[in-house]
């Protein structure tokens, strides 16, 4: 079986996860959105797509890609991972971006949680997270108060296990 992780990533988050689930998995071709080749995914089986959350939306062209791409993702029985700090929210902004009739066909969807790099982060990054740390304080300092991360490994592994059963 073929699967491909395509993803998006800003700061390598979604990038991280997608490895992550393929050690759990193995042999999945790892794709950035941005380096997208068409024909490996044409003979994939399977398409396992993560997307990043920034200011309380999926990544515009995810949602793109699975919007304008549904013959291509139906018949290979594609799947969502949504990283963002706010994991209990993942469901909110996929039922934002999508509506029933794309969501339907993915096989499985789930939140993985999120990290975030401090220094990485743009000046209005880091403005958001000051505003939205005060409104919903979620993220609480760590050892190193320049990472956060607060991935679901026990997600993370029941995702790659629904994956493995999905023919």
């Amino acid at each position: 079986m073929v699967r491909v992780i395509l993803y998006k990533t800003k700061h390598g988050s979604t990038r991280k996860i997608g490895k992550v689930i393929n050690q759990y998995i193995g042999d999945c071709l790892l794709m950035n959105l941005d380096d997208v080749d068409y024909s490996t995914l044409e003979q994939a089986d399977m398409i396992i797509i993560g997307t990043p959350v920034y200011y309380g939306k999926l990544d515009p062209d995810i949602v793109h890609f699975i919007m304008n791409h549904q013959d291509l993702l139906i018949p290979r029985h594609y799947c969502l991972y949504v990283v963002g700090i706010l994991q209990s929210e993942f469901m909110s902004f996929v039922t934002n971006a999508f509506d029933y009739s794309i969501l339907k066909n993915m096989k499985i969807i789930t939140g993985v949680g999120g990290a975030l790099y401090y220094p990485e982060l743009s000046i209005s990054e880091k403005m958001v997270l000051q505003v939205m740390n005060k409104r919903s304080p979620v993220i609480q300092k760590q050892k190193n108060k320049n990472i956060f991360e607060n991935f679901n490994n026990e997600e993370i592994e029941i995702f790659a296990h629904k994956i493995k059963n999905v023919v």
